[in-house]
């Protein structure tokens, strides 16, 4: 229990059984999902799967992408397996397969090692099939300047 002000306040459980410490880091690995009510600005990150209903401003990296078709994005996409889109893409999409379903919308480049998109798709772009395996990794962006000169960093570009 806390008390703030005098006034005991619950908590979801005790203090001294936190889940999420300061010395230690939180990883998921599993599936997530972005639930048609939010909208992310800036890029995403996973090492698992996602499931898109919502928006996002940004790019985002994954290992597998569903956009459904409430789900809407601005920025690239790069899947480490699959990408199927249902909804709105404007911006390239790298992934190992890619899904194009009949309600998608899609302005971008497609670097793929295996298409499909269903009779009905709107789709403005070109395809592209690569044997770059680099090309569905997430890019690795050095550390800035100043900070290799040993200036101090705040971890923001």
């Amino acid at each position: 229990m806390v008390t703030l002000k005098g006034q005991p306040m619950a908590t979801p459980f005790p203090l001294a059984h936190s889940p999420v410490s300061a010395s230690r880091n939180v990883h998921s690995t599993g599936d997530s999902n972005i639930s048609s009510d939010l909208t992310i600005i800036g890029n995403v990150s996973s090492k698992g799967s996602v499931t898109l209903d919502g928006t996002i401003e940004g790019n985002i990296y994954c290992t597998s992408l569903i956009v459904t078709g409430n789900g809407r994005i601005n920025g690239g996409i790069v899947a480490n397996q699959e990408v199927t889109v249902q909804g709105q893409v404007k911006g390239t999409i790298r992934g190992r397969r890619v899904m194009l379903q009949a309600s998608a919308k899609v302005e971008g480049d497609i670097f793929h090692q295996g298409i499909g998109i269903e009779m009905g798709t709107r789709y403005d772009g070109t395809l592209r099939w690569t044997e770059d395996e680099h090309a569905f990794t997430e890019p690795q962006f050095p550390a800035r300047a100043n900070a290799a000169e040993g200036g101090e960093s705040d971890g923001h570009a």
